[in-house]
């Protein structure tokens, strides 16, 4: 009796493990199917970044990028880099930086952000102090959701290549671009990025983050 008890008992063990087994597996597959998705972040006046920007080819590093965030309103973000006024759009991207300005859209990131979007921006900008002119095309797509490390920590970031090209209206240039980004919507900023146009090859990657409580 006890034998034909304990028998009963491993087929039923067995049978509701298989059950939870395909439970967890219809679960995983339902939450790799949805994915993470990042939404605009919040920044707030006093929000701080820095960054470190190094050529790739000769490893020389560039002063360190300091961005500070001076004003925030549902138009536009405001703010400091390296004491130099820029704006970017509530999505983060760059209306003004301290060497440019831009007409059309930036578009280099575009919320919400989630594993295979895609999206195709193009933008002309100018150069403040050499007044030349250009413009940029490219296509991006969140190819990966993944941990990424960098100076500031670990981070789960969005991978976003983009790739298209690039013109320089005023001495009637143009090439390739290619561009790899980590977007980490804990740091709330793009804490990696690979840059290269045939004449620049460099690395962007934070190395402080100081948000505002």
């Amino acid at each position: 009796m006890n034998t034909k008890v304990s028998l009963s008992n491993i087929t039923e063990f067995l049978h509701n493990s298989l059950i939870l087994a395909a439970i967890a597996g219809l679960l995983a597959n339902t939450a790799l199917a949805h994915g993470e998705i990042a939404q605009a972040p919040v920044i707030k006046v006093g929000d701080q970044w820095k960054f470190e920007q190094t050529d790739r080819r000769s490893g020389v590093k560039e002063p360190i990028i300091v961005q500070r965030i001076t004003a925030v309103s549902p138009t536009q973000i405001e703010g400091l880099e390296n004491e130099e006024r820029f704006v970017w759009t509530p999505e983060l991207n760059l209306l003004e930086s301290p060497l440019i300005t831009v007409t059309g859209e930036a578009k280099r990131l575009a919320f919400p952000l989630e594993i295979g979007k895609k999206w195709e921006y193009q933008y002309n900008f100018t150069n403040k102090a050499k007044a030349a002119k250009g413009r940029w095309k490219l296509d991006a797509t969140i190819t990966a959701y993944e941990k990424v490390n960098v100076p500031a920590g670990e981070y789960d970031a969005f991978k976003i290549e983009y790739t298209g090209f690039w013109h320089n209206d005023t001495k009637g240039k143009s090439g390739r671009l290619k561009i790899t980004s980590w977007y980490a919507p804990t740091a709330r900023t793009i804490v990696r990025s690979e840059f290269e146009d045939g004449l620049s090859d460099f690395i962007k990657v934070l190395i402080e983050t100081q948000p505002t409580p």
